[in-house]
C-alpha cells in the first residue's frame, strides 16, 4: 500500500505533467536549488551550471509522466538528473574541458593558515582534474563520483549499470593511477604531499 508522501508525491507529478502551473512552481521551489547544487558540482561553473539545471527541468517535465509513485519523487527527480550530469561530465571531458580547474572550484577549498600550503593545495586540485581528464573514462568517471561526489558504493553502481564488486575493483585501480599520475607532476625529488581528497587513499572503499 502506498504511503500518504508516496501518493502526495504522485499527485504532484500528474499534476504537473497535465500542465498545472501551480504544480510546476511547487516542484520548482522544492528542487530548483537542490538540483542546481548538483549540476555545478559536476560541470564546476555557474553558466554552465544554469544551462545544465535547466537541461534537467526540461527532461524532469517530459518524464513526470513515468513517474509510478512507487519511490519517493525527491529520489526519483535526483536519479534522472544524475544521469543527465554524468552525461554532461562526459561531454566536458571529450571538449578537454578539465584542462583548468575554475576559480569557483577552486574557491571551495577551504582557506589555510599557511598560505603555502593553500597554493599547494589549490595546485594538487588543478594536478587532479588534469589526471582525471586523461585517465580512461571508466576509471575516470568512478573517481568522480565516488570520491569528488560523495556517492556511495551503491549509488555509483547503480548509476553506471554494474555490479557495486566492479565498482570496488574499479576504484582501485583508478586511485592507483590517478596517484601514479598527480605525483608524477611534482618536481623529481621533492616530497609529495597528500593531495586534500580522498581520492589517493588507494586501500579504502
Amino acid at each position: 500500500m502506498a504511503t500518504p508522501l508516496l501518493l502526495s508525491d504522485l499527485s504532484l507529478a500528474r499534476r504537473a505533467a497535465a500542465g498545472q502551473a501551480d504544480a510546476w512552481d511547487e516542484l520548482l521551489d522544492l528542487y530548483a536549488q537542490r538540483l542546481y547544487n548538483l549540476a555545478f558540482q559536476f560541470t564546476g561553473s555557474a553558466p554552465d551550471a544554469e544551462d545544465l539545471t535547466q537541461e534537467i527541468f526540461l527532461r524532469l517535465y517530459k518524464s513526470l509522466r513515468l513517474y509510478r509513485g512507487d519511490v519517493p519523487l525527491t529520489a526519483w527527480a535526483l536519479r534522472l538528473s544524475r544521469n543527465l550530469c554524468i552525461d554532461a561530465w562526459r561531454r566536458a571531458r571529450r571538449e578537454r574541458r578539465f584542462a583548468a580547474v575554475p576559480e569557483e572550484v577552486l574557491r571551495w577549498i577551504p582557506a589555510a593558515d599557511d598560505p603555502m600550503a593553500e597554493v599547494q593545495g589549490r595546485e594538487q586540485l588543478r594536478a587532479v582534474y588534469r589526471a582525471l581528464g586523461e585517465m580512461p573514462e571508466d576509471l575516470a568517471e568512478v573517481v568522480v563520483l565516488r570520491d569528488l561526489q560523495g556517492w556511495s558504493l551503491e549509488e555509483t553502481a547503480a548509476s553506471l549499470e554494474v555490479p557495486v564488486g566492479t565498482i570496488k575493483s574499479r576504484l582501485h585501480r583508478a586511485r592507483l593511477e590517478l596517484a601514479r599520475r598527480v605525483t608524477g607532476r611534482f618536481a623529481p625529488g621533492a616530497e609529495p604531499a597528500t593531495p586534500p581528497l580522498p581520492v589517493l587513499e588507494a586501500d579504502a572503499c
